[in-house]
């Protein structure tokens, strides 16, 4: 069970918000290769140096491999980061240049690691992983059935998901097993994850068994997770049922309450509309 950087953010707010100007961004799209069904791969630049980055929309600020790291000579610094809950120690840096596609990022604030285990997964190697704090530099679309994320001016359609700045994520109001909670909105899990104990419900048909245990394995290491029977979820007024969902009894968070990862709920895709800082879930 792979929990991939899922929920991840800094300890202390990023300086590198997205502030780009929307109406300087020239509409393009890249192609996107899909692996295991939901990790979305795109090709972009550091300097004249073309590299592989997952898009992880669960993510900020944006991560760098500590391989390429050292590579560039970045000056590093020991920091701390938030994922599934818990606090991890990791290094920090200054990349001097990224583009994807029309965003051209300077100066950017980065978490530094290790990736040699996700590139083994993988079968490939990765530069890093593009966060919102890049990819909510203009508006986008990213649509896993065209394979591609397209810049831009996106359509307001679909289910609407509010983006918290101080989270630096794109927050979605749900209800799951009966419970109002907080959900990142992540591409990189395949997953419905929600933190603390007590999650199964006590209606529960007669016969059911008992909550599975399984270790999950992400940025803040090997977690402990539980597979909820008979998972309900209600988002954007549409009901969810039998999706692959865990709870973290030792994760928690003031500002969220788990995450979602997108092809998950099967959904087509996603959007963001940097003006209204809104993001829309494509059925």
């Amino acid at each position: 069970m792979i929990l991939l950087n899922s929920g991840v953010k800094a300890e202390t707010p990023a300086s590198n918000t997205p502030s780009a100007d929307n109406a300087l961004m020239q509409s393009s799209a890249i192609p996107v290769t899909v692996r295991r069904g939901f990790l979305a791969i795109v090709t972009g630049q550091i300097g004249a140096q073309k590299h592989n980055f997952i898009l992880d929309t669960g993510t900020a600020p944006s991560i760098l491999n500590a391989r390429l790291a050292r590579k560039l000579s970045l000056e590093v610094t020991s920091g701390a980061l938030i994922a599934a809950g818990r606090r991890v120690k990791t290094q920090q840096a200054v990349l001097p240049e990224l583009d994807l596609g029309p965003i051209h990022a300077v100066n950017l604030s980065v978490n530094v690691m290790d990736l040699a285990a996700w590139e083994d997964k993988l079968g490939t190697e990765i530069a890093g992983l593009i966060g919102m704090d890049v990819l909510g530099r203009t508006s986008f679309q990213l649509d896993y059935e065209r394979k591609e994320l397209i810049f831009g001016s996106i359509a307001a359609e679909g289910i609407a998901v509010s983006y918290d700045r101080l989270a630096g994520l794109a927050l979605a109001e749900a209800t799951v097993q009966g419970r109002r909670v907080r959900l990142i909105v992540d591409t990189g899990s395949d997953l419905v994850v929600v933190y603390g104990e007590n999650w199964d419900r006590r209606d529960a048909p007669a016969g059911a068994t008992a909550s599975e245990g399984r270790d999950g394995t992400g940025v803040a290491g090997s977690v402990s997770a539980r597979l909820i029977t008979n998972p309900e979820m209600e988002l954007g007024g549409r009901q969810f049922r039998g999706l692959a969902t865990y709870s973290l009894p030792s994760a928690a968070s003031s500002i969220y309450d788990g995450f979602f990862g997108v092809r998950a709920l099967k959904l087509r895709g996603l959007s963001f509309d940097r003006a209204t800082q809104t993001m829309y879930l494509l059925n």
